[in-house]
């Protein structure tokens, strides 16, 4: 039987997590963006559970599947996308250590959440493309030994584990590249240039430097010739989150054009009763509708196997409703939507930052188009990684 319903549980969640963002996020968003979210609100997140929400409960999770993770995101992001991403303290790392399972990541899960630690997930790099990072793992004695440089690390000046991609056999591309776990603090690692992005400023980026970095053995989180392979599942998984912040960005700016075009009087009238505006608004919440439906099927087909071109797809649609919202609010609030006593402006920099994180619009529409007709991707189509696609180097 076909239900368009959440479930009495899924339902209270977004109801409690709705009047969190509202309440407490949205009036606080500015400030998050000058300095990170304060104290108060990271204990509010950890109060309600919200961190690791759909890890295992064997590592201390709360053992819900990727529909309650993409509503709770969604709903977050009502409130402000950008808090959503600084309230997030393991990132895509620990999307990735999720995906990638064993000993090894299940346990950096667990001290995640014991030590109410972060994580960086340091993967691109700003240099010319190519099939190789030049970032290099080389094996020494019974452990490895990493050189290189990462870019565009979010939480790379302080997080205390660090995912690092690097090059293990020189000329082979993604075939011959590894994943490394690092604990912040070790010798050889250190954060580099800080960078400021257009949006997202709640969470800070830097580069990450590493220099002749030791590590065990044990460090490797993937099977030699599996990355590609685990990569996959990861974005599967991020673009669910990213797909879910896109929409609750969507929702949100699309609720405040509406309420200010309600509330604006022009020649006698509300401007929502005009025909531009009101046909404006009418495309908006098709925009986030289409956007919600498409990002709550691929959950629940992420939930029952693989799910990647549904993933994809959704994280497309979610993408375009985003920006399309954002800069249609801020074209609904005339003078208005360009200054900083509404968000709108804030919300149209996200919504262009967002399509950088994880699969961006280009790579996302490769993979739905190698689903439907049946072909294979190379790597710099199937992994949106700077330093591996033309398009973003």
């Amino acid at each position: 039987m076909l239900s368009f319903e959440l479930g009495e549980d899924l339902t209270q969640i977004q109801a409690t997590v709705r009047d969190f963002a509202q309440r407490e996020i949205r009036p606080a968003l500015r400030k998050t963006e000058r300095s990170g979210a304060s104290k108060a609100l990271a204990e509010r997140y950890e109060e309600l559970g919200l961190f690791g929400l759909d890890w295992p409960a064997d590592l201390g999770g709360q053992g819900m599947g990727a529909l309650a993770r993409v509503i709770v995101e969604e709903e977050l992001s009502l409130g402000d996308v950008g808090t959503a991403f600084a309230l997030d303290r393991g990132g895509a790392a620990a999307v990735f250590l999720k995906a990638a399972g064993g000993e090894r990541a299940s346990s950096a899960l667990s001290e995640l959440l014991r030590n109410k630690g972060s994580a960086a997930l340091a993967m691109a790099e700003d240099v010319k493309a190519q099939d190789d990072f030049r970032t290099t793992a080389r094996k020494v004695g019974g452990g490895w030994e990493l050189s290189g440089k990462k870019s565009f690390v979010l939480n790379g000046a302080e997080a205390s584990q660090y995912v690092v991609l690097a090059q293990v056999e020189q000329g082979k591309g993604l075939a011959g590249a590894g994943a490394f776990l690092v604990q912040g603090g070790s010798a050889g690692l250190a954060p580099g240039k800080a960078l400021i992005t257009l949006g997202l400023q709640a969470v800070p980026m830097c580069e990450v430097l590493l220099e002749r970095l030791s590590l065990p053995s044990s460090a490797r989180l993937d099977e030699p010739g599996k990355l590609q392979g685990l990569l996959r599942s990861f974005y599967d998984a991020l673009s669910l989150v990213t797909a879910a912040r896109a929409v609750g960005l969507a929702g949100a700016s699309f609720e405040y054009a509406r309420a200010y075009a309600e509330e604006r009087q022009a020649f006698g009238k509300p401007i929502g009763h005009f025909q531009a505006i009101a046909f404006l608004l009418a495309d908006m919440a098709t925009a986030v509708d289409a956007a919600r439906w498409l990002l709550w099927k691929a959950a629940w087909a992420s939930e029952r196997g693989a799910a990647t071109a549904e993933a994809a797809e959704a994280q497309a649609q979610a993408l375009e409703a985003a920006f399309f919202c954002a800069n249609s609010a801020v074209q609904i609030l005339g003078g208005a939507g360009y200054v900083q006593d509404h968000p709108v402006e804030k919300w149209m920099r996200d919504a262009k930052t967002l399509s950088l994180y994880g699969l961006h619009a280009q790579a996302a529409h490769a993979t739905l188009a190698a689903a439907e007709l049946g072909q294979e991707l190379s790597a710099a189509e199937l992994f949106p990684i700077p330093s591996l696609h033309p398009a973003i180097s």
